[in-house]
């Protein structure tokens, strides 16, 4: 159930299931700059792609992203719970 309202929020947020790395740079804590430099590498915790040309722009999956969101708010729920079980 929380993965189906993830990925409906993020498609909610972009509008698009292609969403550019610089428009999600933030869920990476880079700014769109450093994000589309990392797309070239491969260097985000999400795979990327370019539809079309070498010119079009790096797009991530939004159900790569959920799943980066959900694993992030996971593991902080995960923390918290082991600082506040005292």
């Amino acid at each position: 159930m929380a993965e189906d309202m993830t990925l409906f929020l993020v498609l909610a947020e972009y509008g698009t299931a292609q969403i550019p790395v610089e428009r999600c740079a933030s869920h990476f804590g880079m700014t769109p700059q450093e994000a589309k430099a990392a797309a070239r590498r491969q260097a985000l915790p999400v795979p990327c792609y370019r539809l079309g040309s070498q010119k079009s722009p790096w797009v991530v999956d939004a159900a790569s992203l959920a799943n980066h969101i959900r694993s992030k708010r996971e593991a902080a729920e995960a923390e918290w719970k082991r600082i506040h079980a005292a």
